[in-house]
């Protein structure tokens, strides 16, 4: 199963995982009442994550088109209990009107999930938390694969496109207007 590796004796709670305290370590998800843990992630994922962060960020801003979230715990299911924590998230203001809530996970999928490949990572294990965001209702999923150099962008299970450094991202109807080269995601 990759660098994860599940450590706990018993299937918890939502309410027991948002009650855990913080590691330095490692990345902590509650996958079907599990915890799974994941390396920490390098400096390519995180220069990366900020890149195209700030990208979607700005865009979110300047068109009042929502809010844009980094390494937040968002609830995908209660039964089994799991609470994954995309890389970056988008929803929507119509979704999220007051702003983020103070306290706790994201109580549902966001519109934009995105997950950044990192070298620990299997593919099985990036396609079944594409599926679990899609299953929750997320409207988009973008998986950002950095040596590669390429984007791949989820609709649906079987709306599916890799984008190359020639071609363009797309927010599509979930982040209207948003636009941005894929080249521009990557360091040169």
């Amino acid at each position: 199963m990759g660098a994860q590796r599940r450590t706990t004796d018993r299937l918890l709670t939502i309410e027991e995982f948002e009650q855990l305290p913080e590691e330095d370590t490692a990345r902590v998800e509650l996958v079907r009442g599990m915890l799974v843990r994941e390396p920490r992630p390098a400096a390519m994922h995180g220069w990366v994550q900020l890149n195209l962060g700030s990208m979607l960020l700005n865009h979110v801003k300047q068109h009042r088109l929502g809010h844009v979230f980094s390494d937040i715990g968002v609830i995908l299911s209660t039964e089994p209990a799991t609470v994954r924590g995309p890389d970056l998230a988008f929803v929507s203001t119509e979704r999220l009107p007051s702003g983020p809530p103070d306290r706790g996970f994201l109580a549902f999928a966001p519109d934009l999930c995105v997950e950044i490949v990192s070298p620990s990572n299997t593919s099985a294990e990036i396609h079944e938390k594409v599926l679990e965001y899609l299953e929750a209702a997320a409207r988009l999923v973008w998986v950002v694969h950095p040596e590669a150099r390429t984007i791949t962008e989820y609709r649906s299970p079987t709306e599916i496109r890799i984008l190359g450094v020639a071609e363009d991202l797309d927010g599509g109807q979930v982040i209207r207007d948003f636009r941005a080269p894929v080249a521009s995601v990557f360091p040169r």
